[in-house]
């Protein structure tokens, strides 16, 4: 029954019309790509400051890694909680000046000052309408809007009396301004022309990033392999498969000043060693 859905799909939408993302061989072999330390075994998400440090974290405790994305390697680390760890499902951070934000799956909202190597550091919380029904996996900061964008792995709709189509991703915006979410999602991506084109059988967005230099966001997706370009309007521009061999589980994103799009996979194996697949632009 999938693999009839699967053409029928490819047979109405057309393999062709959503190109692949430009400027970027996916497919090659010859990217950098470098191993993490074991502490960064399950890294989840990704995010640049302003002044081009790389921010990472893992998915069950609020511990905030400086990572040399060059060599893979840790500069530094410091602790959500003056007393206690927080400890909590930790899907993606996100930087706006010396401000930092992390979201947990149901959506809650963690706001703190990046801190020192070995600080511990006082956070808050901001409650969204969103929940563990959503599983929010991606969070990015869009400076032209002044808002968080909360990228939804499963259910689209935050409110369920009014549910979205299925067939739909939905990425939320929750203003920095006002501190309140706003009640129609920024996007709604349309997973099956996107898996027309990668060839994937789903979409479930894992992660978003703003590209520096063209304004454009890119959604990654651990279940379904896959990384879509969209613009600031929502308009897909293109969608590419990643090869699963070299992405065996792609949770984090980020995209250098220069360019460079940084994907983080959980480790996997007996290994269990997460690895940051580097790939620059042509």
């Amino acid at each position: 029954m999938a693999i009839l859905l699967f053409i029928l799909v490819r047979l109405l939408l057309g393999a062709n019309d959503l190109p692949a993302i430009k400027g970027y061989d996916f497919a090659s072999k010859k990217n950098l790509q470098h191993k993490l330390p074991r502490e960064l075994s399950e890294a989840s998400g990704l995010s640049f400051t302003k002044d081009g440090r790389l921010l990472c974290h893992n998915d069950e405790q609020g511990v905030v890694y400086e990572v040399d994305y060059h060599t893979g390697q840790i500069s530094s680390r410091f602790y959500l909680g003056k007393f206690l760890v927080y400890r909590g499902d930790l899907e993606g951070i996100a930087a706006r000046g010396d401000t930092i934000f992390m979201t947990n799956s149901s959506g809650t909202i963690l706001r703190f000052l990046r801190g020192k190597d070995g600080e511990k550091v006082a956070f808050q919380t901001f409650k969204t309408p969103l929940s563990a029904r959503n599983d929010v996996e991606g969070l990015v900061y869009d400076p032209v809007t002044d808002c968080l964008l909360l990228a939804c792995k499963d259910e689209a709709s935050a409110d369920y009396k009014n549910p979205l189509p299925i067939d739909q991703k939905a990425i939320y915006a929750f203003s920095l301004k006002t501190y309140k979410m706003l009640s129609k999602p920024r996007f709604l991506i349309p997973t099956l022309k996107i898996i027309a084109a990668t060839r994937e059988k789903e979409f479930c967005p894992s992660a978003i990033e703003r590209h520096p230099r063209t304004g454009h966001f890119f959604v990654l997706a651990a279940r379904g392999n896959a990384l879509v370009e969209i613009d600031a309007n929502g308009n897909l521009i293109g969608a590419s498969s990643l090869p699963q061999a070299a992405n065996p589980q792609p949770e984090g994103l980020a995209i250098a000043p220069d360019g460079t799009i940084i994907i983080c996979n959980e480790g996997q194996g007996k290994a269990k060693v997460g690895k940051l697949n580097l790939y620059t632009p042509k």
